[in-house]
């Protein structure tokens, strides 16, 4: 299931037409499968388990409308799950998601209202990316933006700001909404629910921002690499590779040492994100060899 959260976050494809919406932002409408319901526009764990793993549900305990999200993280048989929602097309076979929604604007918030309960030491998470097709069809993030929310008994808003990599206009948009902040060790009953997302605000294509240098050495590497940052508070740092095939999340701080000796070789992206607010602070790439 940790395998799942990376495919889904980091698998954005290109999309034919350029539309400007996020798809079911309020949760109103709903598929059937057997065994299971999944909100139209997204995918859920039941879809890559056929059923088994349903971390995800229809609620009427809802901020506006008449349905919310309701994302709780569980033990199964083989692991123990995190509630996990994204935009996408989810392949069941290799458990990828590919595609994202068309998505051509540069808003400067997503926002959007949750309840959680959280498990002991858990988060709730969500996470995204704006990016374009280059030629050659290789993919270019342009705007990345996260965040973690706490234990919250009422509805309460929540702002997330996107960081802008680049000036250019984006093609394709990919939400991923998570009941545990550590998709790799979830804590058991977190529970959250979501309601009425939208993009808000734009930012000029003149506009990218000024992000923080991210250093990793040695790189490339095969033992650990030590990362610095000019920040002296807690770091949340995602490591994600190339495929699509492997997310960690780790806390530290800049001069600590990130271990890579149980990752198999390859090349890596490595966001840094402030511990305590998940506001994008800079990124690197990483070479395990």
């Amino acid at each position: 299931m940790k395998h799942l959260f990376l495919n889904v976050l980091f698998l954005a494809g290109s999309c034919a037409a350029v539309l400007a919406q996020i798809p079911n932002p309020g949760f109103e409408n709903w598929q059937s499968a057997p065994g299971y319901e999944y909100p139209t526009g997204w995918g859920t764990v039941a879809q890559a388990t056929n059923g088994v793993a349903v971390t995800c549900e229809k609620s009427t305990d809802k901020y506006t409308g008449n349905f919310a999200a309701r994302l709780f993280t569980r033990d199964l048989v083989f692991a123990r799950v995190p509630g996990l929602l994204f935009t996408g097309r989810l392949d069941v076979a290799t458990t990828t998601v590919s595609g994202g929604f068309p998505y051509s604007d540069r808003p400067a918030r997503l926002t959007g209202y949750y309840k959680y309960t959280p498990g002991v030491g858990d988060s709730c998470a969500v996470l995204g990316f704006l990016t374009r097709t280059l030629p050659g069809g290789a993919r270019d993030t342009v705007a990345i933006f996260a965040w973690q929310g706490v234990a919250a008994s009422a509805y309460t808003p929540f702002s997330i700001p996107l960081t802008y990599l680049s000036s250019a206009k984006p093609d394709t948009g990919l939400i991923v909404i998570s009941s545990s902040i550590n998709p790799a060790a979830p804590a058991l009953n977190s529970t959250m629910w979501v309601d009425a997302l939208a993009f808000e605000g734009s930012v000029s294509t003149t506009e990218a921002a000024a992000l923080l240098p991210v250093l990793l050495s040695p790189n490339p590497a095969a033992e650990a690499v030590r990362l610095t940052v000019p920040y002296e508070g807690l770091l949340r740092v995602w490591m994600v590779d190339a495929a699509g095939q492997r997310v960690e999340s780790h806390l530290m701080r800049s001069g600590e040492a990130l271990p890579i000796s149980h990752l198999p070789a390859g090349a890596y992206f490595v966001l840094v994100l402030e511990a305590d607010t998940a506001r994008p602070l800079g990124y690197a790439s990483l070479q395990r060899h």
